[in-house]
């Protein structure tokens, strides 16, 4: 039995999780930001004083296959609203968790990195300090010339990882981290006070995944080394497996990510070494925006599936 960890957010991890969940003899936990106030996550956190829902909702949707929970009821998805309800029945959010994994007969565990609701901060180098995740994803953390302006991804207050967090790392065989956004869905993982300890003391090797497309604001003009050098910082320790998209994308594809964010949005992925490799990692379906959801998604992703005969090859 191989243990698998994955860390990250919301899509990034339901994208993974959708796939590995197939495998056989494997236990995999998801560590989850406890970072999120937008949308319908962001209300809920405000007007019910819950633990955020939102990421964890779309991990729970992957490993049980349930996929009404994506639903909207409302304003809000039913998956947030029965998280949110079963914190407040237990008066703990893992508890709750627990419960509706086991009801709705989730093929894993899910931990959030922090056992506290978390306020994601962001410093420029002018000293300006952005509060919220939320407000950090809309945030242009870039120079006029594509610089970067950021000094500082932190904790309004401190964040201790999970202690069932840290169990999970020390016993993991391997390590997934991403895909997702660098800033507001990786990054707040690994800040965690003790992650970057605990990552160095496991054992497991660590397989990063590379995004498919860089973001306005954030990582306009990144090539794939930036991205390594950046979350490899983080960890304190080099990935083990690098996993590229060398797929190519549809004419439609290019041509609304060229219209919306012009050729810096598209990652440059000149980067050799003995640690990467490339396979065709991109799903064909092009993502639409709900428009009752008020956070901008990406309108490509990886195909689980594809990721998952990747991911067999590493671990077998």
């Amino acid at each position: 039995m191989k243990h698998i960890v994955t860390v990250g957010g919301g899509t990034g991890s339901y994208t993974v999780l959708s796939g590995l969940k197939t495998f056989p003899d494997v236990f995999l936990t998801a560590l989850v930001s406890m970072a999120d106030d937008g949308g319908s996550t962001g209300v809920l956190r405000r007007k019910w004083g819950v633990m955020p829902p939102g990421d964890v909702r779309q991990c729970l949707v992957a490993l049980s296959g349930k996929e009404f929970l994506n639903r909207r009821v409302g304003r809000h998805k039913l998956g947030n609203i029965l998280l949110a309800v079963m914190e407040k029945i237990t008066g703990d959010f893992s508890r709750g968790l627990k419960i509706l994994s086991f009801v709705f007969n989730a093929k894993g565990k899910i931990i959030p990195i922090t056992k506290d609701a978390a306020v994601l901060c962001a410093e420029l180098k002018g000293g300006e300090v952005i509060t919220g995740e939320s407000k950090i994803d809309t945030a242009d953390l870039q120079t006029e010339n594509g610089g970067d302006n950021l000094e500082r991804i932190f904790y309004e207050r401190n964040t201790i990882l999970n202690p069932l967090g840290r169990d999970a790392i020390l016993a993991a065989d391997y390590i997934i981290i991403g895909p997702g956004n660098i800033y507001c869905s990786i990054i707040p993982n690994l800040i965690a006070e003790n992650f970057q300890e605990t990552i160095q003391a496991s054992k497991a090797k660590i397989i990063f995944l590379v995004n498919l497309v860089n973001k306005q604001g954030h990582t306009m003009g990144w090539n794939t080394e930036r991205y390594i050098s950046t979350v490899e910082k983080y960890l304190g320790r080099k990935a083990d497996f690098i996993l590229i998209n060398k797929g190519e994308f549809s004419g439609e594809q290019k041509e609304r990510y060229l219209k919306d964010a012009g050729e810096e949005v598209f990652i440059k992925n000149e980067y050799g070494s003995p640690r990467v490799i490339r396979e065709d990692l991109l799903s064909n379906k092009i993502s639409t925006q709900n428009n009752n959801d008020s956070v901008k998604r990406s309108l490509i992703r990886h195909d689980s599936l594809k990721l998952a005969k990747v991911i067999a090859k590493i671990i077998t």
